[in-house]
């Protein structure tokens, strides 16, 4: 079966996106993953697609639309990205990453910013975001 990116279902996925969030180094209970998707989904400019295969998650990036002092237009902040340890490697989180190029095309925004832990458990996801053009900005 083909991979799939969808919008999230909290009420389906939230077990998987508790394991994934875990997994980017951000352990929780489910309660709480629970509690502050909800909250954070409050908001129309927050949203989350899942990449699933075999109707089951396994990655999920989340992002905002913002707009800032810095520059014209809005932009996106992807403030979470994750693939399942035992998918990486495979060039799906380039399908996600292409998933937000195109919504942000669709929106006429211009930029996609990154936020990345300054940890060398990070690290690999540096060079990632740079194999796909992405660049150093801020820490």
């Amino acid at each position: 079966m083909p991979f799939l990116i969808r919008p999230l279902n909290l009420n389906t996925d939230l077990h998987t996106i508790h394991d994934l969030t875990s997994q980017l180094g951000y352990p929780t209970s489910i309660e709480n993953i629970q509690q502050r998707w909800q909250r954070i989904h409050k908001d129309p400019n927050y949203q989350t697609l899942v990449l699933t295969k075999n109707h089951g998650v396994i990655g999920y990036v989340g992002f905002i639309q913002e707009y800032t002092w810095e520059f014209d237009d809005g932009y996106f902040r992807i403030q979470a990205f994750v693939i399942d340890e035992n998918y990486r490697g495979q060039g799906l989180g380039q399908k996600l990453i292409q998933a937000i190029q195109d919504l942000a095309t669709q929106r006429g925004l211009k930029r996609i910013l990154v936020n990345s832990g300054n940890r060398p458990a990070r690290y690999p996801a540096h060079a990632f975001y740079k194999s796909l053009g992405f660049e150093d900005y801020s820490i």
